[in-house]
């Protein structure tokens, strides 16, 4: 494979042509720009433009050949081929299709195809020297030319026959009757399709590119007229009598055979007239319905079901169109808010999609979605893996169902497996904004915040107002120590204002994070001054009067159970709030009562243990909070480190020092967490080589976590100032502030350090000051204040 090289683009030559592109993206501008980005290494950015050059040109292998070389450009071969022989399907003579496809083909083992499709390519075009530089790499000898045959005779013109004569002048008169423009061709049988083998055959790809044909009436059968054969010569005299007797009545054949055809050609045309009508109204609302469910949008969702009912109206038994309106209406009802009426529409639509036969990816994925909202995740989730585990050795994965089983595996808390179900389903469909709201609310969920930030960025970016993930921004931001309360309140208002609203679940949620917001502002005023007190206020409309703001917090939370009475989601948001306000054991009540409605969801579990954990005499608790949710869900690290934890709060060491053990058992899993909190356990003990050792273990492992690096380095530190490694305890205190200058117990314990040192005492007293700054009422200040000589 041989691509062409492309000079460096200057920033303005690369600003002309995504203008360019974002002008008229269903024109050829695609090409320059992904060819720009793939030349600059930027292989996400080049594969969404190849993705949507695709779209709009489904009939050209460029832009799939294009893709091709984005996937083979980053090793993913198999992808690649994929994609060149997409190419194929369209163009199946397009000779740089065959020769990638066939290059990819050796590539990948498969010698015998590709073989053929290069020296198919070379009979394409035999001077093309890319294809003959492959020929000769791979030492496949190009055919020889096959030597001239000899002139054969031409056979001698007979005169026409009486009857062809006939079917000339009846087809003639034929044309000449129909007088239409098109020109009338006889009908090619087709071969009858072939039976899928297996289930995992008939899955079919997300978007509505292999689109059923309608149900079809049997095809007006021509007229068919026996030749007998008379065992009489025509010369003799019966024979002559016969012909004579005959005459007239084969004149009433011919007039006979001539009616038929006058009648069936207009017929016939009207028919396949009428079929390709239908084929293109069926295409129209499918692919119309799949855009919609791209949005991922309440109002969205109700536009593909109009639109796919559309489709059934035009046949009545399209899978696809079943699938759709599943998948849709299970979304609907799990999340949001839809009710009795969108389970039952959801329920019959599968069961109707999977008696069609023709079983899509949509509604594989509707059928899960039906099993764990109806409390039967864990049989969905076993189901799911075993399908998508199939299709995968076939060479089919599916974005949507990656999605779906990240989305159900997040939920059960197995939050690690959920993160890399979603991040394959990003590399799958990376433009799908419902993918990268998930991999907000996951990395949400696992403490990283920067990513999940990132991802709910990219969800807006690709649908804008996306209303997921404006709420998973917002309550993201309210999860922060000090959150840019003017910028939660923006995004919320978009969400109350929004036009088309969003779900009532949305909405009801919305309104919980403006609680949660009018309590953060309130209890924070105080602290500010009154010039930045007044701004707070104007910013984030929260009253400046205690007893004002509290009320409206409570109706705003009045508003959200008014609105959604049934979401436990809201539960755990009110209890969030009472958290932020020390309110520990309303929070755990709170808590409770999302699992009284929903005790399926391991990460209710998770948040109760968390609120437990905050409470005097709550480790108990929480470790049998934490063992229900690991036998809901199975053995997952995170929740694993968390029962550590608790084990740990009660004092039971040797307990905790097991579970974090059991955390890291699969030596290719990271689980830094489990092995700072080891590494801890290991230091408190002076067990200085095993602390050590899990200590920078977790400090590698927390790659673009600032905090957690800090807490683990400066662990490590302290690990080397009790072995008595002055020199080395100081390089990594100097790493941990590096790592998140925003962390004050390194402050502290660096000051320790250099106390000890008569020559340091200056820097010992200053880092001691830092930290009595940045935590003034903290756990060391008491010592600190000493080592200022306060």
């Amino acid at each position: 494979m041989s691509t062409s090289p492309s000079k460096t683009l200057s920033p303005a030559e690369l600003a002309k042509l995504e203008h360019a592109f974002a002008s008229d993206p269903s024109s050829a501008a695609y090409k320059p720009l992904a060819e720009a980005y793939l030349s600059m290494g930027r292989f996400m950015e080049a594969m969404v433009v190849c993705k949507k050059g695709v779209k709009a040109h489904p009939n050209a292998a460029d832009p799939r050949l294009l893709l091709a070389r984005v996937y083979a450009e980053q090793g993913k071969d198999k992808k690649a081929l994929e994609e060149a022989l997409g190419a194929l399907q369209v163009q199946p003579e397009d000779k740089g299709a065959l020769r990638m496809a066939g290059a990819l083909q050796l590539k990948t083992g498969e010698a015998e195809p590709g073989k053929a499709n290069l020296l198919k390519a070379y009979s394409v075009d035999p001077g093309d020297p890319d294809t003959v530089t492959l020929l000769q790499q791979h030492k496949i000898d190009p055919p020889r030319p096959a030597a001239p045959q000899a002139p054969v005779a031409a056979p001698p013109v007979q005169a026409p026959t009486a009857t062809q004569q006939s079917a000339a002048s009846l087809a003639s008169g034929v044309a000449a009757t129909a007088g239409t423009s098109e020109p009338v061709a006889a009908p090619t049988p087709r071969p009858a399709p072939r039976a899928p083998s297996g289930a995992s055959a008939a899955v079919r790809a997300e978007s509505p590119a292999q689109r059923q044909a309608p149900a079809q009436p049997r095809r007006p059968q021509p007229v068919v007229v026996d030749e007998v054969e008379d065992d009489e010569d025509d010369d003799s005299p019966r024979g002559r009598r016969n012909s004579q007797q005959g005459g007239g009545k084969g004149k009433w054949v011919t007039v006979a055979l001539l009616g038929a055809l006058v009648l069936f050609i207009p017929g016939y045309m009207m028919y396949t007239r009428h079929t390709r009508n239908v084929a293109r109204e069926l295409k129209k609302h499918l692919e119309a319905s799949a855009e919609l469910l791209k949005r991922d949008s309440f109002d969205s969702y109700k536009k593909a079901c109009e639109e796919a009912d559309k489709a059934l109206e035009v046949n009545s038994d399209s899978g696809l169109a079943h699938g759709y309106l599943a998948y849709a209406y299970a979304i609907r009802w799990g999340e949001h808010g839809g009710g009795d009426e969108a389970r039952r529409r959801a329920e019959e639509h599968l069961a109707a999609g999977m008696k069609a036969g023709d079983v899509s990816s949509q509604l594989i994925a509707a059928e899960a979605l039906v099993q764990t909202y109806g409390g039967k995740g864990k049989e969905a989730l076993g189901k799911l893996e075993e399908t998508v585990k199939g299709l995968d050795a076939q060479g089919r994965s599916s974005s949507l169902l990656y999605l779906t089983l990240g989305l159900i595996q997040m939920n059960a808390g197995d939050l690690d497996r959920g993160r890399d179900s979603l991040e394959r389903a990003q590399v799958l469909a990376p433009d799908d904004p419902r993918i990268y709201s998930g991999l907000g609310a996951v990395y949400r969920r696992l403490g990283q915040d920067n990513t999940a930030w990132k991802n709910y960025d990219l969800a807006l970016r690709y649908e804008k107002d996306h209303p997921e993930s404006l709420l998973g921004r917002s309550l993201l931001m309210l999860d922060q120590d000090a959150p840019n309360y003017p910028l939660v309140q923006s995004m919320l208002k978009k969400l109350l204002d929004a036009e088309p609203p969003p779900s009532p679940r949305q909405l009801a949620a919305a309104h919980l994070a403006r609680s949660l917001l009018v309590s953060r502002v309130s209890a924070s005023l105080p602290n500010e001054k009154p010039e930045l007190q007044q701004k707070l206020v104007e910013a984030t409309g929260v009253p400046l009067d205690a007893q004002k703001a509290r009320a409206e917090m409570l109706k705003s939370e009045e508003t959200g159970f008014t609105l959604d009475k049934q979401n436990p989601d809201l539960h755990l948001i009110k209890g969030r709030r009472l958290l932020t306000e020390g309110n520990f054991d309303l929070a755990a009540e709170e808590i409770r009562k999302a699992i009284r409605v929903d005790s399926s969801r391991a990460q209710f579990h998770v948040e109760l243990a968390k609120a437990l954990m905050g409470k005097q005499g709550g480790e108990k608790e929480a470790a049998e909070a934490l063992q229900t949710a690991l036998k809901t869900m199975g053995d997952s690290p995170k929740l694993v480190v968390m029962l550590g934890n608790a084990y740990r709060r009660q004092g039971k060491l040797d307990d905790a020092l097991k579970q974090y053990e059991r955390a890291v058992k699969d030596p290719k899993a990271k689980n830094p967490e489990a092995r700072l909190a080891m590494g801890a356990i290991y230091r408190e003990r002076s067990d200085w080589t095993n602390a050590q050792t899990q200590l920078e273990k977790a400090s590698q492992e927390f790659v673009g976590q600032p905090e957690r690096s800090a807490i683990a380095l400066t662990e490590l530190a302290r690990v080397y100032q009790g072995k008595g490694d002055a020199a080395k305890a100081d390089e990594t205190y100097q790493r941990a502030l590096n790592a998140d200058e925003a962390f004050s117990p390194a402050y502290y314990f660096y000051a320790t350090l250099l106390s000890k040192d008569s020559k340091q005492g200056p820097k010992a007293k200053m880092l001691a000051q830092e930290y009595l700054k940045r935590d003034p009422s903290g756990e060391h200040a008491t010592a600190a204040r000493s080592l200022t000589g306060g």
